[in-house]
Formats: C-alpha cells, sequence, structure tokens
C-alpha cells in the first residue's frame, strides 16, 4: 500500500509522543494551548490508483459531454434568469478549468472531481428539468434518475479479509462508507411520474433537479467505493477472513445496557428555569442531549439493514467507547455539582487529560484505533467550539457545555484500545 514513508511514519509518531509530553508541562493559561491530535483520514489508510482517477475524471468529463447542450438551450431559453434555480451554469466552466490543470491519483482528486459532478450534475438536472427532458421510466434522455445500476453487486462482492485485522478493517469501512452514500444518494434519485405530474411546476423540476444531482452523486460514489475495494483485493491473495460477525455480537452484547431511547434521556434532564442556571445543570443537560452512543449504534443499524456488516462493525466499535464517554462525562459533570462557574482550572485540566489520551492513541494506536479516535476528537472539538464561538448557546455558560464535551471525549479516546481490540486480536 502506498502511503507515508516509513521516517514520515516514524516523525508522525515521534510528533505525537512530543504532544503528550508537552502537555504535561502546559500552564492553565487556557484550553486553546491544548490542540488536539489527528485521527487516521482515509489517506493514511489507502490511495488511488491510476485507473481510480481516470474512471472519476473520465465520468466527470461523459457529464459535462451531456450536460453542456442541454444547460446551452436552457439558458438560451432563460431557464436559468428565474430566481427559483440556484444553479449557475458557471458551474461547469469551473469543472473545466479543472480538468485542464493537473489532476494527479491523489484522494484531493477524487473529492475534487465528486464536488465538480455534485454542482455540475444539479445544473444539468435543473436544465433537463426546464426543457422537460429528463429520463423518468423508459423515456430516452440524456439526463437520467435514480440509483446507480451495480449496487448490489458490489456489496455482494465485499470479502472481509487480510493479514492485519486493523488495516483490513479500516479499508472496508472506506470502501462501505462511500457504497452507503451511493445507496443513500440513490434513494433520493428516485422519483415517481404520478407524483411529479401532481406537483406545481416549480417544485417538479426541483425536484427533477435534486433527482439527477443525486443519480450521478450515486454513480460517483459507487464507482469510487468499487475502486478503492479493488486496491484493497490486489492485497489479498489468500488472506484469512476476518470473523466480523463474532466481533459484532460483542459489541451488541456490550452496548446492551448502555443504550436507551430518546425519552429515557430527556426524563433525566435537569430544569433550567432559573435566569443563571448552576453549571452542573447546564452541564449535565449537554451530555444528555450528546447521547455519547446512540448516533453511532443508530448508523451500525442502518448499516446492517444495508447489508453492509463491515461498516456495520465500525459503528458499532464506536458505540462501545463513546458509551464509555458518557459516563466519563457524567462524572466531570459532577464535579462542578457545588460550584456557582465552571474554575477554569478544572476545565483545563478535563481537556488536558482528554488531550494526553488521545495523544496516547494517535502514538501507539494502530490505525483501527486511530479511525475510532475521530470519534474522541468529535467531542473535542465540540467543546472548543463552545468556548469559541459559543456554538448558538443562549445561557451563556459556554464552559459549562465545553466540560461536558471534554468529559466525554477523555472517556472515549480511553476505551478505545479496548474496543478495537474485540476486532484485532
Amino acid at each position: 500500500m502506498n502511503g507515508p514513508s516509513l521516517s514520515r511514519r516514524s516523525l508522525l509518531r515521534g510528533g505525537a509522543v512530543a504532544g503528550v509530553a508537552a502537555l504535561a508541562g502546559c500552564a492553565a493559561v487556557g484550553t486553546s494551548a491544548l490542540p488536539s491530535p489527528n485521527g487516521a483520514a482515509y489517506s493514511d489508510v489507502a490511495h488511488v490508483r491510476e485507473a481510480h482517477r481516470d474512471a472519476a475524471v473520465g465520468h466527470l468529463r461523459s457529464l459535462l459531454d451531456r450536460g453542456a447542450p442541454i444547460v446551452e438551450r436552457a439558458a438560451e431559453a432563460g431557464a436559468f434568469e428565474d430566481t427559483r434555480l440556484s444553479v449557475d451554469p458557471g458551474y461547469l466552466d469551473s469543472a473545466r478549468e479543472f480538468l485542464d490543470g493537473r489532476t494527479p491519483p491523489t484522494f484531493d482528486t477524487v473529492n475534487e472531481v465528486r464536488y465538480h459532478v455534485t454542482y455540475v450534475a444539479e445544473t444539468f438536472g435543473a436544465a433537463a428539468a426546464a426543457l422537460d427532458d429528463v429520463r423518468v421510466g423508459g423515456d430516452d434522455s440524456h439526463a437520467t434518475v435514480g440509483p446507480a445500476p451495480g449496487i448490489a453487486d458490489l456489496r455482494e462482492t465485499i470479502r472481509y479479509a487480510g493479514d492485519d485485522p486493523a488495516t483490513a478493517v479500516a479499508w472496508v469501512e472506506l470502501v462501505e462508507s462511500w457504497l452507503h452514500v451511493a445507496m443513500v444518494a440513490g434513494g433520493n434519485a428516485e422519483v415517481d411520474r404520478d407524483e411529479l405530474a401532481e406537483l406545481d411546476e416549480a417544485v417538479r423540476e426541483r425536484a427533477l433537479a435534486r433527482a439527477v444531482r443525486n443519480r450521478e452523486r450515486s454513480v460517483r460514489y459507487l464507482s469510487d467505493a468499487r475502486q478503492f475495494y479493488r486496491t484493497f483485493r490486489s492485497t489479498l491473495d489468500d488472506a484469512a477472513s476476518l470473523d466480523l460477525a463474532s466481533a459484532r455480537e460483542t459489541y451488541r452484547d456490550r452496548t446492551a445496557g448502555a443504550s436507551h431511547d430518546h425519552e429515557w434521556y430527556r426524563a433525566r434532564r435537569v430544569a433550567e428555569d432559573a435566569a443563571s442556571p448552576p453549571p452542573r445543570a447546564t452541564a449535565l443537560n449537554r451530555v444528555l442531549t450528546l447521547r455519547p452512543g446512540e448516533n453511532s449504534l443508530d448508523d451500525a443499524e442502518w448499516a446492517h439493514q444495508d447489508g453492509l456488516h463491515g461498516l456495520e462493525t465500525v459503528r458499532l466499535a464506536e458505540a462501545v467507547a463513546e458509551f464509555a464517554g458518557f459516563d466519563t462525562g457524567r462524572a466531570a459533570v459532577e464535579r462542578v455539582a457545588e460550584e456557582s462557574s465552571v474554575p477554569g482550572g478544572l476545565l483545563f485540566e478535563t481537556k488536558r487529560r482528554a488531550v494526553q489520551r488521545a495523544y496516547r492513541v494517535a502514538s501507539t494506536g494502530d490505525v483501527f484505533e486511530r479511525c475510532l479516535l475521530r470519534r474522541a476528537l468529535l467531542y473535542l472539538s465540540k467543546g472548543d467550539r463552545f468556548l469559541v464561538e459559543e456554538d448558538g448557546v443562549a445561557d451563556h455558560n459556554p464552559r459549562a457545555h465545553a466540560l461536558a464535551c471534554y468529559g466525554v471525549a477523555g472517556g472515549v479516546a480511553d476505551a478505545i484500545p479496548a474496543a478495537a481490540s474485540v476486532v484485532t486480536d
């Protein structure tokens, strides 16, 4: 697998260790003095082959070839002068400029292709809808709706195997995440001819434009998922199968007693009728609003229903770690039970512990652990935003909200090695 060189990996690891050491000497001058490490990005896991780049660029070129004449006709008919349309023919010019430049086989190229496909497709769709030239059912047209063909074929092809379980499950999460977006976009690309006929003209045109956009997004994400899987599969040879079914069973056992419905969380919220509620009430309500683990568990269920069992496994592992964060978040909240405000030193110390644990995973964890680390970093980021922007909070007690987030983050980071080991050991 192409990736950072050994020397770069060593530098990255050394930087993370240095970060842990530096935290020990930080003075309590504010939480901004505690930068977070990075989790594993997809580019740390996988690489883009030239064939992948060519398929992506080819899709965008084909879309421009199909769409440009339709967009030109619609522009001549004055369709884009209508303020109801939120698209612009200039998106096509931007895509051409991108294609005229360098398009190396990188994640940046693939990501930018997806960006241009989205906006070119919506412009194309709006133009075709205005000209009543969208294929719904059997009609022949340049603009098409409905999911990309071949989604089920790829899903049934995916094999869970690898000599290094951590790397294999990280690859699978990448492939199935992209595939899942293709499935969702494909579902949003479906339209019903009879239902369209009953809609107001402007609403119908917007619905068709979005359906065309989602069709092309479905095609693009499916193609990327397929290309990533081909790259991953080329590394398998006679690799051993991964027992992800057993891992999922373990994860579900661990989450069974931790998950609750919305009513459970609502029932435990504390009334904040006072103009200046005590920090414990605000912080506890923030933990209950975050519901750590529940969203990941919901995502795991969606993945299960869609037959994406590798993605389901990863989301369950995230849920296990996040439920541990729920407990540490509540413990952090209790430290201000007798306080009228959140002490700056306590807030700093809570974040310092969370960041220190995150750096430990970043510096010593395998790639799967660093993928899971993204969840801890999410809560650290939420805490930071409360302090910097108040994140839409109207009660002017951002420290209480941040304390809750940092408390959760520390528990998530601490639980990651054990959660990952269910797959990797």
